[in-house]
């Protein structure tokens, strides 16, 4: 019963206007899974995911270090990995009830270089910040997956409230929270997401593009 109320509010969810813009990129089941199969999906994410450690690494030494550096990451497809839930459950092309199904197993595992750029960042005593557009409801379902992927330790995870659901883009709702990160005096240096909206909007001093060949969300 729980799970289903779940579903149910991540259902409601998709229905605020940028969540229900998304849509499948155009790419056939057979080509998505190609893709992965492949390894050029994990090849591209982690070429990503290297640029990012190396600006860090040059931001967080010397006399110009950057004072309360933070690292932005968002969650699905970029910290967590829906695919393998989305090819079990013949949720490709993409789905929107399939994919909330999946996200609310709470099983996703880490996306792998992200979770190397996580740790990282961890060691440089880079504050971390993850910043999604998953509701405040599953909050603690959220939590316990991260927690079992292996993000660990202390970080900030921000989940979009009911008041921003009137937007017909995320672009509003992530910058406006990047931006009450740096009014609390840090400096974000890295943000890594996997679509344009989450890193659109400024707020940090570079941002990182990972693939995604699922679904698009404006």
């Amino acid at each position: 019963m729980k799970i289903g109320l779940i579903v149910i509010t991540v259902l409601l969810a998709l229905a605020v206007p940028a969540l229900a813009a998304t849509s499948p990129t155009g790419k056939s089941a057979a080509g998505i899974r190609a893709y992965y199969s492949s390894g050029d999906w994990n090849r591209a994410v982690k070429q990503q995911a290297d640029k990012a450690k190396a600006y860090i690494a040059k931001r967080t030494k010397g006399k110009r270090a950057a004072k309360k550096p933070a690292l932005v990451l968002d969650i699905d497809e970029t910290s967590l990995n829906n695919y393998p839930c989305l090819d079990r459950k013949d949720g490709l092309p993409y789905q929107p009830a399939v994919y909330a199904g999946c996200v609310v197993e709470f099983k996703a595992p880490a996306i792998k270089p992200v979770l190397s750029v996580f740790k990282f960042a961890q060691k440089r005593h880079v504050h971390v910040v993850f910043i999604t557009g998953r509701p405040e409801a599953i909050r603690d379902g959220t939590l316990d997956n991260l927690k079992a992927a292996g993000f660990k330790g202390k970080y900030d995870l921000v989940l979009q409230p009911p008041s921003h659901g009137g937007d017909a883009s995320m672009v509003p709702y992530k910058s406006g929270a990047r931006r009450q990160v740096q009014k609390r005096g840090y400096k974000i240096l890295a943000n890594l997401g996997d679509q344009r909206s989450d890193l659109n909007g400024g707020y940090s001093e570079r941002t990182y593009k990972l693939p995604n060949v699922i679904y698009r969300t404006p």
